[in-house]
C-alpha cells in the first residue's frame, strides 16, 4: 500500500507540474499595455501563378498536392506595415526569393546555400526585413516545389513588429522549445551517470536505455520546432535532429523493454530491433547518395515506429498476472498515461478548447518518459538487491566450504592421532614385560634409559585447543599453524562461546578465516625477519569483538580509503566479506595500517542469552617460549 501511494503521489507531483507549466505558458499570450499597433496580422488572402499557365486566388495556409517536382509558384499579395515590422514567411523543403516592392530581398535554398546531398533545402522560418518607413508594401514570392514529395505546403505569412512576431512565436512552440531542450539534458545526465556506475553495477544499462529515449525525443521535438529554426541559424542540422531523433526512437525503447519488462517471449523485439538497425542504414546511404531525402524515407519509419511500440505495450501487458509488481505496474501506467494524453490531444485538434498544438500529447510524452524513469530506478534497486543476496549466499557458501574443508582437516589430525595412540597401546604391553622384567632384575640404569626413550615416542597429542567453539577452533588452528610454519610469532587469546546458531558460527568463521588468512599472506609476502600474528576476542554485553594484529612491511593500496587487493587491482574481497558480515549481525568492522602492522577489528551483536558467558576466561595460546 506504501509504495502504490508512491506512485499516485508521484504520478500527481508530475501532472501538477506540467499543467502548470501549461498555464503560465497560456497566460502569457496576454501581454499588459498591448497596443494594436504591436499586434501580429496573418496575411492569408494571395494571388497566384505557375509555369504551367495556372493562376488564381487562394487562402493560406494551404496544401497542395500531386504536385510536380520542382513546379514554379508566384506568389502576389499587397499590405500595408507600419514602422519598424517585418514578415514572417516559412519555407517547407521548397526554395524562395522574395520580392519586396519589386527588388529582390530574400532568397533562400538556393545551391550551395545547403547541405550537397540533400535534394531540397530543409525547412526554414525567415525573417524578412520590411521597409523602416512602413506603407503600402508589394509583396511577390518566387518558390519551386519539392523534389522528393508531391505536396506543396505554403503556411500563413505573419507581419508585425520583432517582439510581437516573436511573442506569438513562443506563444505557440515555447512549450514544446523548452520540453525538448528538458529531454536533451536529462537525456546527457542520463547517459552520464550510467556511463559511470554501469560497469559495476550492469542494471545501470536501463538508465543508459531511458538516456537515449530521451535524447531521441528530445531531437526529434527540438529539430520540429519551429520556434527552434527561427532561432538558431542551422536548418540542415535541425533537420538532421528531427529526423535522425525519431528514426531512432524505438530502439532505446526496445531495449528498454527487453531489459526491464523481460519478455517470455524477445524474438519480436529482436526483430525489431533488427529492423529498424537495417533501416536506419538504409535511409542513411539513400540520403548521402542522395537517392532519397529522409523526407521521402520517413513513412517507412511512420510505420515500424508505432509497431515498435505497440510489442512494447504488448510485452507488457502480457505480465498483467505480475500486477502485484512495482515495475509491472507502473510500466503499465506510463502507457495508459500516453495513452489517455494522446486521446485528449486528438480531441484538442478536432474542437481546440486548448490553443496550443500538441500540448497534451507533450505533457503526455513527459509522463511517458518520466514513469520509465522511475522504473530503472525500481529496476536498478531490485537488482542491486539481488545481486546483494547471491553475493552474500556466495559468501555463506564460501564459508560452509572454508569450514567443512578445516574440520576435514582436523578429523584427519584427529584420525592420525588416534591411529599413533592404537599403535602406542599395542605396543604398551612389550613395553610393560620389558619394565617388570628389568625391575626384577634390578637394573637401574637400563631402567632409566628404557623409560626415557619409550617417553620420547609418545605422541604430542591433536595440539592446542585455541577455543571452545569447535568450527572456530578448527579455522583458527589451521592458519595458526599455517603461521607457525612459515615462522611467524603466534600469539592467540581467543574466546568464542561453544554454543552458537548454525549462521553465526558460519559467519564467524568466515571473519576469522578471512582475517588470519590475509595475516598468514602478508607474514608470507615479508621480507624482514620479524614475523607475528595476534589473536585475541572477548565478549561484553552480548557483543563479541575480535581484533586480528599481524606484520606488515609496505603499506597496503588505497583507492578512496578502501584498501585494496594484494592480487588485483580492486576491493579485497575478504575485507569486505567481514564487513558484510558484521554488518548482517548488527556490528561493524575497521581495518588500519600503522608503523608495520595491520591492525583489523570487527564486532558483531550475539543473542542476550549468551552474555553470561563474558565471564568464562578466553583460551590462551602463544608458540614464543
Amino acid at each position: 500500500m506504501r509504495k502504490y501511494s508512491k506512485f499516485l503521489l508521484i504520478s500527481f507531483v508530475l501532472l501538477l507540474f506540467a499543467m502548470s507549466f501549461f498555464i503560465g505558458i497560456w497566460a502569457a499570450r496576454y501581454r499588459l499595455g498591448a497596443s494594436e499597433s504591436g499586434d501580429v496580422r496573418a496575411i492569408t488572402h494571395v494571388r497566384f501563378e505557375t509555369d504551367t499557365g495556372v493562376s488564381g486566388a487562394m487562402e493560406l495556409p494551404k496544401t497542395l498536392r500531386r504536385i510536380a517536382p520542382r513546379t514554379s509558384f508566384i506568389l502576389n499579395t499587397k499590405f500595408t506595415a507600419g514602422p519598424g515590422e517585418m514578415l514572417i514567411i516559412k519555407s517547407v523543403f521548397s526554395p524562395m526569393e522574395i520580392f519586396i516592392n519589386g527588388e529582390l530581398t530574400w532568397e533562400y535554398g538556393q545551391a550551395g546555400s545547403y547541405i550537397p546531398f540533400l535534394n531540397d533545402p530543409p525547412t526554414a522560418l525567415l525573417s524578412v526585413p520590411l521597409p523602416l518607413e512602413g506603407g503600402e508594401i508589394s509583396l511577390r514570392i518566387h518558390l519551386r516545389s519539392p523534389t522528393q514529395r508531391m505536396t506543396l505546403v505554403l503556411p500563413v505569412i505573419r507581419v508585425g513588429r520583432p517582439a510581437a512576431l516573436m511573442q506569438l512565436q513562443f506563444t505557440q512552440d515555447g512549450f514544446i522549445f523548452i520540453f525538448s531542450l528538458l529531454l536533451i539534458a536529462l537525456g546527457f545526465i542520463f547517459i552520464v551517470v550510467s556511463l559511470r556506475f554501469i560497469r559495476g553495477i550492469p542494471s545501470a544499462a536501463s538508465f543508459l536505455w531511458s538516456g537515449l529515449l530521451y535524447l531521441a525525443t528530445g531531437s526529434w521535438g527540438f529539430g520540429e520546432c519551429d520556434l527552434t529554426v527561427l532561432l538558431l541559424p542551422y536548418p540542415s542540422l535541425l533537420y538532421a535532429m528531427s529526423y535522425l531523433g525519431l528514426f531512432f526512437l524505438a530502439i532505446p525503447l526496445l531495449r528498454f523493454s527487453l531489459l526491464v519488462a523481460q519478455p517470455k517471449s524477445r524474438l519480436p523485439a529482436r526483430l525489431m530491433l533488427w529492423l529498424h538497425g537495417i533501416s536506419i542504414c538504409v535511409v542513411i546511404w539513400l540520403q548521402l547518395s542522395s537517392r532519397a531525402d529522409f523526407t521521402k524515407t520517413l513513412y517507412w519509419f511512420l510505420l515500424i515506429t508505432p509497431l515498435s511500440f505497440l510489442i512494447f505495450t504488448i510485452s507488457i501487458l502480457r505480465k498483467w498476472r505480475d500486477i502485484q509488481r512495482p515495475l509491472v505496474k507502473l510500466l503499465l501506467s506510463s502507457i495508459l498515461f500516453l495513452v489517455v494524453l494522446s486521446l485528449v490531444e486528438l480531441l484538442n485538434y478536432e474542437l481546440r478548447f486548448v490553443p496550443v498544438t500538441a500540448l497534451f500529447f507533450e505533457i503526455g510524452l513527459l509522463g511517458f518518459l518520466l514513469l520509465l524513469t522511475v522504473v530503472s530506478g525500481y529496476y536498478m534497486q531490485d537488482s542491486m538487491r539481488t545481486a546483494a543476496e547471491k553475493e552474500q549466499l556466495a559468501f555463506q557458501m564460501k564459508a560452509v566450504s572454508q569450514q567443512l574443508t578445516l574440520q576435514r582437516i582436523q578429523f584427519q589430525k584427529i584420525a592420525e592421532s588416534d591411529a599413533e595412540v592404537k599403535s602406542q597401546r599395542h605396543d604398551l604391553r612389550h613395553h610393560l614385560a620389558v619394565l617388570r622384567e628389568l625391575h626384577e632384575q634390578n637394573d637401574r640404569e637400563k631402567l632409566g634409559h628404557y623409560l626415557e626413550a619409550v617417553n620420547a615416542n609418545i605422541p604430542s597429542g591433536r595440539g592446542p585447543t585455541l577455543c571452545d567453539n569447535y568450527a572456530v577452533n578448527a579455522v583458527a588452528s589451521h592458519y595458526a599453524d599455517m603461521a607457525e610454519r612459515m615462522g611467524a610469532e603466534v600469539s592467540m587469546n581467543l574466546f568464542v562461546p561453544a554454543e552458537l546458531p548454525t549462521e553465526l558460527e558460519c559467519d564467524l568463521c568466515v571473519i576469522i578465516g578471512n582475517l588470519m588468512e590475509n595475516a598468514v599472506e602478508a607474514c608470507a609476502r615479508m621480507t624482514k625477519d620479524h614475523r607475528f600474528v595476534r589473536v585475541a576476542s572477548h565478549l561484553r554485553h552480548g557483543i563479541l569483538t575480535i581484533v586480528v594484529d599481524n606484520s606488515f612491511e609496505e603499506p597496503p593500496r588505497k583507492k578512496d580509503g578502501v584498501f585494496l587487493s594484494s592480487k588485483r587491482e580492486e576491493e579485497g574481497i575478504g575485507l569486505t566479506s567481514v564487513l558484510a558480515v558484521a554488518k548482517r549481525h548488527g556490528g561493524n568492522a575497521q581495518f588500519e595500517w600503522k608503523d608495520g602492522v595491520f591492525q583489523a577489528s570487527a564486532y558483531v551483536r550475539l543473542d542476550s542469552a549468551l552474555s553470561h558467558e563474558a565471564s568464562l576466561p578466553p583460551l590462551i595460546y602463544s608458540n614464543v617460549s
